[in-house]
């Protein structure tokens, strides 16, 4: 059945940009119904603003770089995905030969790479038949929602956010059928729900944390975390507790106002945080009021723990069950990769996986009969329990490789740092490292101990060509603090030498012997 877009009142006598225009004209999610047309036709005979914008709604990136080779970005809430659901994804990747490969997301989802249209109805068939869906997973649409991704298992658990994640999915995607209330935003839309207290989740435009009130356990609610090319700030409390099952009527009040009074013709200035930061939180929180009734003052939900790490083998909140914490390098996956992470997810565990915000992979219900086996198998060697303390916390976006927007070649650039460093350096414990290609900040660069960002710069040749910008100090948890930059410009070429005299004299790190 096709989908009924309402009448957009709120776009009324605003001024709109080159892209608002489009998607007032057509919105993104009607193009649902011409893709089997797009296959039958080719990429390059569908229209330029269907082909490169109005198919993100259904997840699909058009990639100047690669040519008729999209990107495919999936939904995973809670990052949760059962054996089943990996063999799929793996079964569309290796379609691809050398052009397919999967990414882990910040977001905890997975990105596909070298995807072709003419695919695109068959794929998402075959999603859906195992529970997956694309969309509104891009552009000017509400994201994939996060949460712990212990959820479940975790001993330190305040709640199960599960249930959660997928409750907000649903109201959000209108149960990944397409949400027309939703796919019209200023700029995209991050949510997440919180735990446990060391779930650091500030960078997002709504988090849910767990807090009772009155003996009720609910959510207090913050709001406004932002990462982008203009700002990088995190959530500030909204003085506001909602019960359990009123996240999705406070989300959607929250994203109404944002969504019908947000900027339309700056782009750069259409992020929540810049409408939020326009009023004030507390004129904020009474026009939310309004919509929503009166609100309960949060009780003082608080982030106060450093993030664990979940690398190695822990125990699960059931006796006698454990998780085994992965590293995958820069979330890089191949579709082997995924086939063998589905067959010891059944053959050591409960057959789930977990995907983290920092690109890496938990494997659920290990038995203390299997440690053993588990700890002896090959795939240990690829994805190690123990990785180094740099690689550990190495974090990064897709870079130039494939993304346009990129300046830099991260990934490779990332690995290639840990290497050597990990082998010229100790450090006392693992540091996060976040890598982004550019200013947009995928790669979420100032949450990061150090952070680099994508940028040019004058190699020793006196050419331009790739540089970063070095940010230091970002943290998450207690007194959480945005990276402050440090130093601009600098080579490619010379950044594995920064990065050694930056771990030396401010994070102790020593030479090895």
């Amino acid at each position: 059945m096709s989908i009924q877009i309402p009448t957009r009142t709120f776009l009324e006598n605003k001024k709109l940009n080159k892209i608002e225009q489009n998607k007032a004209s057509k919105d993104g999610l009607l193009v649902g119904d011409e893709i089997e047309e797009f296959a039958r036709i080719g990429w390059e005979e569908v229209d330029e603003t269907d082909l490169q914008l109005r198919l993100k709604w259904y997840g699909m990136f058009w990639r100047p770089k690669t040519p008729g080779k999209f990107m495919l970005r999936l939904r995973v809430p809670n990052g949760v995905l059962s054996n089943q659901q990996l063999r799929v994804v793996a079964s569309i990747v290796e379609r691809y030969g050398e052009n397919g490969s999967c990414d882990i997301t910040t977001r905890q989802n997975l990105q596909l790479r070298g995807v072709l249209l003419d695919d695109l109805p068959d794929i998402l068939k075959r999603l859906k038949s195992v529970g997956l869906s694309s969309i509104q997973s891009g552009f000017d649409n509400p994201r994939n929602v996060t949460g712990n991704p212990l959820a479940g298992i975790d001993p330190n658990e305040i709640v199960d956010t599960r249930p959660f994640t997928t409750e907000l999915q649903d109201f959000l995607t209108n149960h990944c059928e397409g949400n027309p209330e939703y796919s019209n935003l200023p700029r995209k839309w991050n949510t997440a729900v919180a735990g446990a207290k060391d779930n650091f989740l500030l960078h997002n435009d709504i988090v849910f944390h767990p807090v009772k009130r009155d003996g009720v356990m609910g959510f207090g609610v913050w709001i406004g975390g932002i990462l982008s090319s203009q700002m990088n700030a995190y959530a500030l409390p909204m003085n506001a507790w909602v019960k359990q099952d009123e996240i999705c009527k406070m989300t959607d009040c929250v994203i109404r106002l944002w969504r019908d009074n947000g900027e339309r013709d700056k782009r750069p200035k259409g992020r929540f945080r810049m409408y939020l930061d326009q009023l004030g939180v507390e004129t904020f929180r009474n026009k939310v009021e309004e919509l929503f009734g009166p609100l309960a003052e949060d009780p003082g939900s608080v982030f106060n723990d450093t993030p664990r790490s979940h690398y190695g083998i822990h125990p699960q909140n059931n006796p006698g069950e454990f998780f085994a914490g992965l590293h995958v390098n820069v979330g890089r996956l191949t579709a082997n990769d995924l086939h063998d992470l589905a067959t010891a997810s059944l053959e050591y565990g409960s057959g789930e996986v977990r995907l983290t915000e920092d690109q890496n992979v938990i494997i659920v219900g290990l038995s203390t009969d299997n440690l053993d086996a588990f700890q002896a198998d090959s795939l240990l060697q690829r994805f190690p329990l123990q990785p180094g303390a740099i690689a550990a916390g190495t974090v990064s976006c897709t870079g130039n490789t494939y993304c346009s927007f990129g300046l830099t070649n991260t990934k490779d650039q990332a690995i290639a740092a840990a290497n050597q460093l990990d082998a010229e350096l100790e450090l006392p414990e693992e540091l996060k490292i976040h890598w982004t290609g550019c200013p947009n900040t995928c790669g979420q660069a100032f949450m990061g101990a150090i952070g680099l960002t994508g940028t040019k710069a004058k190699n020793s040749k006196g050419e331009m060509g790739e540089g970063y910008t070095l940010s230091i100090g970002g943290s998450q948890g207690e007194n959480p603090q945005i990276g402050e930059v440090q130093q601009k410009a600098i080579p490619a070429e010379d950044i594995q030498n920064v990065l050694r005299q930056v771990l030396i004299e401010q994070f102790g790190a020593k030479p090895r012997a």
